[in-house]
Formats: structure tokens, sequence, C-alpha cells
């Protein structure tokens, strides 16, 4: 279905390995419940790719606006983080963030697997006249375009990056069936705008969907607003 803000969040991490389980609990029950309570954020994913060497966890958040990470409740998650989170922190990982506005969206439902290619806007101008016809490849059920810088970000007392990135201010989504959907599509995506192999790049991969916290429930955000929060 088409994203449901006008905004997105795309982030990309790891974590140390032994806390790799710990990791898909404290974010499931805490980290993306919490975020999705603040504000304009519409709902949001967890990824996955564990045969990647790096960057294997893809977090997509969708938000009204970008106003929405400077709301205080947004900055009071990121200032005073809970006693877990901030247990967490130390172990993170390759910590790439990219805050995009939405510049198309086209699709129905969601799929359990997403194909991500990032680029530079003048390396790929026909990105988003390319959606419409990548929404009719076999197995794939949405696609989406968004444009917006990207940053390496450390959380305190992080690990230094280890990991390549490489510059990029747009992101293409394919949401696809299966990964074999996703990678075919992602493939033919790839040469479509005139891209060589780059499978082997940060920002060119496929990840399966491990968690999903829709926002549409009022009262499963409300139940993880924080009490200083006022009720609006």
């Amino acid at each position: 279905m088409p994203l449901s803000g006008g905004a997105f969040l795309a982030l990309w991490n790891d974590i140390a390995p032994h806390r790799e389980r710990e990791y898909d609990r404290w974010h499931t029950k805490e980290h993306v419940p919490e975020r999705v309570a603040v504000e304009g954020f519409r709902g949001a994913r967890r990824y996955v790719n564990r045969a990647a060497s790096a960057h294997r966890y893809f977090t997509l958040y969708e938000v009204s606006d970008l106003a929405a990470f400077e709301h205080a409740h947004y900055r009071d998650l990121v200032a005073n983080p809970t006693p877990w989170s901030a247990s967490m922190r130390p172990d993170f990982r390759n910590l790439v963030r990219a805050a995009c506005r939405v510049q198309a969206s086209k699709g129905d439902g969601i799929g359990a697997a997403i194909g991500v290619l990032c680029h530079e806007r003048n390396a790929a101008a026909g990105a988003v006249d390319a959606i419409d016809a990548l929404v009719e490849l076999a197995g794939v059920t949405a696609c989406h375009v968004g444009d917006g810088g990207a940053t390496a970000t450390n959380w305190p007392q992080q690990a230094s990056h280890d990991a390549p990135t490489r510059p990029f201010d747009r992101i293409l989504l394919i949401e696809a069936l299966d990964r074999e959907s996703a990678a075919a599509a992602l493939d033919h995506a790839r040469l479509s705008l005139g891209f060589s192999d780059s499978t082997t790049l940060f920002g060119c991969g496929v990840y399966d969907l491990a968690f999903a916290f829709p926002g549409h429930d009022g009262a499963a955000r409300g139940a993880h607003r924080r009490p200083a929060w006022s009720a609006g």
C-alpha cells in the first residue's frame, strides 16, 4: 500500500552478535512501540538480512512529515533513553540514518520482503517514473521513492563504523511477496535506471520483514506513551 505519511526514516544498523536475540526482543517490545507513540509517527517495520556481513538490520518508520523528528516527545526518547535502551546503545554498529520526503508511493498491502536501492538523485532521475512499471512485476506489492540525505550516526559509546557506506540522497523501496521476487525486481530497477552491478555495496540489497507495528490503533500507541507527556 502507499506509505501512510509524507515522509519516512530509513535506518540501517548492526548489533554485537552476542546481543542479537536481545536486540530483537528490545526492538519489538520497547523501541519501535515507543517511537510510534510519538505524534506524527504512523507506523514502523523492522527488516533483517542475517546473511549480510554488515548493515543486517533495516528499519522503516512512516511519519506524517519530517517535523515528526523535531517533536519534543521524540527528542525526549533520544535524549532520555530507558535503562534497557541505554544498555543497548554501546553495542550498536554501523548505524546509518536517512530522513526522506516521500516523492512517490504506490501499491497494495505490505510485502514480506523489501528491496532497497540507495543512489544519488542525479544518477537516476527516472526513479519516480520507474515505480509504475515496477509495481506490475511478478510478486511486487508496492514501491516507494524517498528524497533526503543520509548520515552515519553514533550513539554515545557506540563503537566506530567499520563497514563502508556511500553518498546517496534518494531511496527506492520495492516491497514483494518474497525475497526472490524482491531481488528480481531490484535487479530490474537497477538495470532500468542504468546502474552497474552494485549488489555488494551498501544500500543495495533485500531484507525480510521481521516485525511491523502499525500506528492506527490509538490504544496501542497510548500504551507506550511516557507518563510525563501530555495527553495530546
